[in-house]
Formats: C-alpha cells, structure tokens, sequence
C-alpha cells in the first residue's frame, strides 16, 4: 500500500471514489510531489458542507472544511518551495474536538472546535481524487492515499479511467541516496532497487561488505579455466604453457571493477597474469597514490597510469573502474571523472591467454615494490568482465574444498571467488 499511486496527468484529471464516511472523524494522509505551484488534491461536498485538502501556492498547503458553521481554513507555510518533484506528506485530521494539519516534519497546525454549532460533517457528493467542477486540477502523483485507515486503491482506479496512468515514476530523485556506495538506483512500477552490481557491496542498498580482510601473509589466486578442470589438473603440463582447449581466450577488452582499503603503502591490490609476458597491474606506490600497469605484446616496458589525486592509503573506501578497448584503457578512480589514456601504437591489441587473477600478492613478479607489504585491511570485490569462457568455478589458488586453510592462502571461509556465466562473459563475485 505504501506504493499504491496514480499520475494526474493534467490539471483536469480526477479520480473518484464513494462517497467519504468522515461524520464526526476525519483521518486523512497521502504523499504528493508536483512540478506546479497550486493545484487540489482531493474534495468531497455536501449541500453546504465540504472537505477539502489543496495546494494553495508553491509554499502552502491548505486543509479547509465546513460541518455547517461556516468554512474553516487551516495553512501550513513551508519555508522552501514544494513544487519540487520530491514527496512530501501531508496528514489531516479533523474529529469534534480538534482539527489538524501537517506537512513533512513541519511544525503542526492545530485548531480547536468551537464549543457550540455543529459537530457533524454530512457529505453527499462522490470523492474526488484531483480537480473536478472546473477548479484548479493537480498535476503530478499522489500514493499511498489513507482516509480513516483504509487505503484507496489509487492503481486499480487509474487502470480504469481514460487518461491514467498507474503507478508513479521517479522514485529516484526522492529515495536515491539511500542507494550506498556507489548503487545505482532503478525505477520500479511500485518503488525503486538499488543495482550494487558495480560495486564491492550487496544487500537491499548495497551496504554490506562481500569482501575479505588480507593479514599479514594472506593472498589469494584465482586460475582462468574451463569447466572440469581444477587447479590441481593444471599441474600435468608446464607452468607457463597455454592449455589451447582449456584456456581463456584472448581478450581484445576487459573490463574489471573493485573496491579497497587499506592503510599499507606500497603494496599490490591486483595482478591479472598470462601464459605469455602480458599482464595487468594496480598497484599502490610507497607515495600512496594509485597506478594501473599494462604490458601487452610488442613493448619492452610495461605502460604505466599514475593516478596523483589523493593518497590511497588513508584507510578509506575507493572504487576503481579499468576498462580497456583495444589500445584504450579508461579510468575512473571514486568520484573523479573518467579520463582515457592510449597504450603505444607498437603495444598489441590483444591481452593474451590469461591465465591467473592474484589479490594481495604476487608470485614471481618483481614490480620494483617490496611485495611483501599486503594490504591491511583490504575490502575488495572484483568483476572481470567479457571472458567468454562458459565456466562455473570455486577454486582457490590450490583447489582446496571450501572451509579448508593453506598455509599462506585466505581461508576459503573467509572469502570465495565465484566464476559465474552469463552472456556477456565470465563475472567474478566475492561471497
């Protein structure tokens, strides 16, 4: 019911309903947003008596009433303007003794019931929901509509009226920021998700942690393979020789993305090896300042990207975003603008059977950096994207079943990676 909603899609739209049951108590809440400065809610008549809830002007909302003692207004002032496409609520209250207004956390707008008159309000007319009778319509969306309780099925009535819509879109723009750490908010027909896809979180608003804490001594290696062959399958044919059948392809692009933290500087956060020279770097310098390192066929040297923004190591979360095409590699380090940096027209096009993705070490390869500082702690999630490879694999660097401990590898408890197929490639997941 708290998304049960209906886009007025001009000012002369209206809902109606039966007519409103509010004698002697009146209960009335709803959330609007609106790009126009005035415009009625909702109205219910009687032969003299009424019950009327508008927006007045871009800064008023006014809730006004007659139960045969003449009208009653009542005015909420909203220091900022309400015409602003977010939600807002407003709640209503009338019964024998008090009325009541109240916009969002504004202050509340009481007055008291004259001691004499009539307390009964006797409607006749249906209620509409919207302008009807020629007045100044509402233009915008209204949802989770409760009068005494009962919520008024708004999208079942706008399924049925010419001109409707149900539902409401841009959700968004109100509810976004609770999408955490770089989540991407998605409209939906009754409310919004967060997509944390590209991000090193889960959860309902990408705010729990799927990575690993590295200590001192912990690293973990990931081998690029088909399904049915292990890492322990691997060890019948020479270290550095492509298997041609069971091998990665080939990678014209990839794309990875991955979170950290750590306080260490230098130290080595990720390092995508192959069964030939190429391989992929990123790297934290003793200055702690982030570089990406590319080294494809054709150059004696790997390419170096230096990333001077900020030192890394300051204990802070930062995302990462390395995608390349061909000769092009883009960066977006946190919230700083993507920036395009081109390997040299003798570097290959190609990133050449990969062979093994390493997080907190590395094996054998000299960065001219003290390998051995791990990072401490490290929160990484890391997606290697457009792997044709049909695979579905847990595997770490020896091929231990989940739960066991190897000396020097993070426990598979701790954290797994997950190989996962899908159209467009092989995606890896920390769990």
């Amino acid at each position: 019911n708290y998304w049960n909603a209906a886009s007025f899609p001009n000012p002369s739209s209206y809902l109606h309903f039966s007519t409103f049951q509010g004698e002697t108590s009146a209960d009335i809440s709803f959330y609007f947003k609106t790009l126009i400065p005035r415009g009625v809610f909702l109205e219910n008549l009687g032969n003299t008596d009424f019950i009327k809830l508008e927006l007045k002007s871009a800064t008023e909302v006014s809730f006004s009433f007659d139960v045969g003692n003449g009208p009653v207004e009542m005015v909420v002032r909203s220091p900022t303007p309400l015409n602003d496409d977010q939600w807002h609520r407003v709640t209503a209250e009338r019964n024998v003794k008090q009325a009541s207004l109240q916009v969002d956390r504004l202050p509340q707008q009481v007055r008291k019931a004259p001691t004499e008159g009539h307390t009964r309000l006797e409607l006749y007319s249906q209620l509409f929901v919207g302008g009807a009778g020629g007045q100044q319509g509402f233009l915008g969306c209204i949802r989770s509509l409760r009068m005494n309780g009962v919520t008024l099925d708004l999208e079942e009535r706008a399924k049925v009226t010419s001109g409707f819509k149900s539902g409401c879109s841009g959700h968004c723009t109100s509810y976004g920021a609770n999408c955490e750490n770089g989540g991407k908010c998605i409209e939906k027909y009754h409310g919004y998700s967060c997509d944390c896809s590209n991000t090193a979180y889960d959860g309902t608003f990408c705010n729990k942690d799927v990575g690993a804490f590295f200590e001192e001594g912990m690293w973990l290696r990931y081998n690029f393979q088909a399904p049915g062959i292990g890492a322990r399958d691997s060890g019948s044919r020479p270290e550095n020789s492509p298997d041609p059948q069971n091998g990665a392809p080939d990678l014209a692009s990839e794309e990875i993305r991955f979170s950290f933290s750590t306080t260490k500087a230098p130290c080595i956060l990720l390092y995508v090896s192959s069964f030939t020279t190429d391989f992929l770097a990123a790297l934290v310098k003793p200055t702690g300042s982030l570089q990406i390192r590319y080294q494809l066929g054709g150059t004696r040297e790997p390419y170096n990207i230096d990333v001077d923004h900020r030192s890394m190591a300051n204990g802070q979360p930062h995302s990462v975003n390395i995608t390349r095409r061909e000769r092009t590699v883009t960066l977006k380090l946190d919230h700083y603008p993507s920036v395009s940096y081109h390997l040299p027209s003798s570097s290959d096009t190609l990133f050449n059977s990969p062979k093994s993705l390493f997080l907190g070490k590395v094996i054998g390869k000299k960065f001219g950096i003290n390998s051995s500082r791990k990072l401490s702690p490290v929160s990484s999630c890391v997606r290697v994207l457009n792997l044709s490879s049909r695979v579905q694999l847990c595997d770490l660097m020896d091929g231990s079943p989940p739960g066991s401990s190897v000396r020097g590898i993070i426990p598979a408890e701790i954290l797994e990676w997950v190989a996962i197929s899908s159209s467009t490639g092989l995606f890896l997941e920390g769990q």
